[in-house]
């Protein structure tokens, strides 16, 4: 399924599409485990876990304009289990971003309904807040619905993902010094908004994939096409073999570890809470 040309690209702009990468059995499936979760939380209960998720994440939910997101969702359904053992997820993370094994970190979900201009996501990186440093800890989007350009198509930078520094996100702490290799987030806005902005819109078909280096620079469009339909997504983030424990005064903490110390500066993510997944074949 990954070709050079794959690689090529996502290794040049930071962002790849691959076509047709999950089939409509898995489209189906995922978006049927997202419905049944959704119902739980909108009726008042949060869902339960069905199996043992190997990270300590708990589910939320939370209505956005035009929408709603969810997250650490994974352990609620089987299904999600079936996805990431029997789907050709974690061999495209892996092959794609060259790593030699793969662990699961998080998941989100994220509906569009209507055509409320709030809900384009706005232009951000995902590295900015992460303890982990590494080129292999890239977020893996899969289409549950098409999505045209009208759609709310994601948006990347390209190139963005060969920046040797970050950016000061709005999510971190603003009252204290930023790190040297941190910039003020506005750079970050105004890259996006020159004149000479290399932009790329990357519509998708129902079983679709992109891989986002950690690094790109990404958002998306609002919906433009009314008020039927809607944009459904499923987003997992991934560890590989580059990633070490790496945090500093603007990075999140990783919530729901029963214990902090498990994480240390500069090794691998713990097998107890981050077991691998996916190993390269010999």
């Amino acid at each position: 399924m990954i070709t050079q040309a794959h690689i090529d690209e996502y290794q040049e702009i930071g962002c790849v599409r691959i076509e047709g990468a999950f089939s409509q059995h898995w489209v189906d499936r995922i978006t049927g485990a997202i419905e049944r979760v959704s119902a739980t939380f909108v009726a008042g209960r949060t869902p339960e876990a069905v199996w043992d998720c190997p990270v300590p994440i708990s589910p939320t939910r939370y209505e956005v304009p035009g929408g709603e997101q969810m997250n650490g969702v994974m352990a609620c359904a089987q299904e999600f289990q079936d996805w990431m053992t029997h789907s050709p997820a974690t061999e495209i993370v892996g092959e794609l971003t060259g790593a030699d094994d793969l662990r699961f970190w998080v998941d989100a979900v994220f509906r569009k309904t209507g055509s409320d201009e709030r809900q384009a996501t706005p232009w951000h990186n995902d590295e900015c807040t992460y303890g982990y440093k590494g080129t292999q800890i890239p977020s893996l989007w899969m289409a549950l619905t098409d999505v045209s350009e009208d759609n709310a198509p994601l948006l990347t930078l390209a190139g963005s993902n060969h920046d040797e520094h970050r950016y000061h996100s709005t999510f971190a702490p603003q009252d204290i010094e930023r790190p040297p290799d941190y910039l003020p987030w506005q750079h970050l806005l105004d890259r996006v908004h020159a004149p000479d902005a290399d932009i790329r819109s990357w519509p998708a078909r129902a079983g679709d994939a992109l891989l986002i280096h950690p690094k790109t620079i990404h958002g998306s469009r609002a919906r433009t096409g009314g008020d039927e339909g809607s944009r459904l997504s499923f987003s997992t983030r991934w560890l590989g073999s580059d990633a070490r424990w790496d945090p500093n005064p603007l990075t999140l903490p990783l919530a729901n570890l029963p214990d902090q110390n498990v994480l240390v500066r500069g090794e691998a993510p713990p097998e107890s809470i981050f077991p691998v997944v996916w190993r390269r074949e010999a």
